[in-house]
């Protein structure tokens, strides 16, 4: 695998958030007005699930073999994801779009998850280290359909109609396979051509998002399966990145992903007071997410790496110094 020497990012990583990330905003602006079955084309649901096995592969894999200290990664991530997330609550709230809420709306409900996840992670790596992540994705997997088929999903079979306090229940063994991908990737054997896994992988999300909205097959049914594909999909991506190198454009891209997922409704209903064909809107709301990234969402993201490493250091400090008093008394 490739990374920059200055960098923990993995190359291929952000050519699935790109790609990923993309489809949302595709779905959400053209999809709509596209005829036909064409509007299946672009699928939401089934990329934020990609983004939670893309997450709890990031989460974990600097800590497969590392001692993990708590706050110093709840600090980090928190920083990361909160502000801008914030940021762009105000924004939407601003330009009355009232849905745009992490209670009951859209967008901001993975956000939720992801928050959960990151608290859940601490408990869930000593856990794995004893029992071993199979064993806690066959429990997240009774959870999560516990909750999904016991309460029931909406009139279009959503597997984010649960609200805060369970969508993340449902989601959960997607992002739990992202942490076994990360332990096991050395190991993991993957046949067949990248170009095949992103084909099958768009494929099956495409028919998904048909059979959620025509059939009682609801997301609700079908993501925990799918994002097993989804991790076959990023695992063979990065393997190209390390064996052919990383398509460039789309990890420039992936970079800004949570922008663009965060961004892309906001200014898109801002560019709508100006003009209404779809593919206008969606290609100037794409450019409008850049200065969002650049002041918003990057500076978070230094801050959070600063933070860490910050508390990561006081912390070691303290414990030398835990040491250097034990070890003074017992030479009393």
């Amino acid at each position: 695998m490739r990374s920059s020497q200055h960098s923990n990012r993995i190359a291929g990583l952000d050519t699935v958030r790109a790609v990923a990330a993309l489809s949302v905003v595709f779905a959400h602006l053209l999809g709509p007005s596209m005829p036909g079955i064409s509007r299946y084309i672009f699928t939401g649901h089934p990329a934020v699930i990609a983004f939670f096995v893309v997450s709890g592969f990031c989460i974990h894999y600097p800590y497969r073999r590392q001692e993990l200290r708590t706050a110093p990664f709840l600090a980090g991530r928190f920083l990361r994801i909160v502000p801008p997330s914030a940021v762009a609550f105000l924004m939407a709230q601003a330009l009355g779009i009232r849905a745009y809420n992490p209670i009951d709306g859209f967008i901001l409900w993975s956000v939720v998850c992801e928050a959960v996840y990151y608290c859940l992670y601490p408990l869930f790596l000593p856990a794995a280290r004893r029992i071993g992540w199979p064993l806690i994705i066959a429990a997240s997997l009774i959870a999560s359909y516990g909750v999904a088929i016991g309460v029931g999903p909406d009139h279009y079979g959503n597997a984010k109609s649960y609200g805060p306090l369970l969508n993340w229940v449902v989601g959960l063994p997607a992002w739990l396979i992202g942490c076994y991908l990360a332990e096991n990737f050395d190991r993991l054997k993957l046949a067949g051509h990248v170009w095949l896994w992103r084909a099958v992988t768009a494929t099956t999300a495409s028919i998904l998002y048909w059979a959620t909205i025509n059939t009682p097959a609801g997301f609700y049914l079908t993501m925990t399966p799918f994002s097993a594909l989804a991790a076959c999909w990023i695992m063979a991506e990065i393997r190209s990145a390390a064996d052919q190198g990383p398509v460039k454009m789309l990890e420039a891209v992936g970079a800004a992903c949570f922008s663009i997922y965060l961004v892309h409704i906001i200014a898109a209903t801002a560019v709508e007071w100006l003009v209404t064909p779809p593919i206008v809107v969606c290609i100037l709301s794409l450019a409008l997410v850049y200065p969002f990234y650049r002041w918003i969402e990057k500076p978070c993201h230094v801050a959070a790496r600063r933070a860490k490493a910050k508390l990561e250091h006081l912390e070691v400090r303290r414990r030398l110094d835990e040491g250097v008093d034990f070890g003074a008394e017992k030479s009393l």
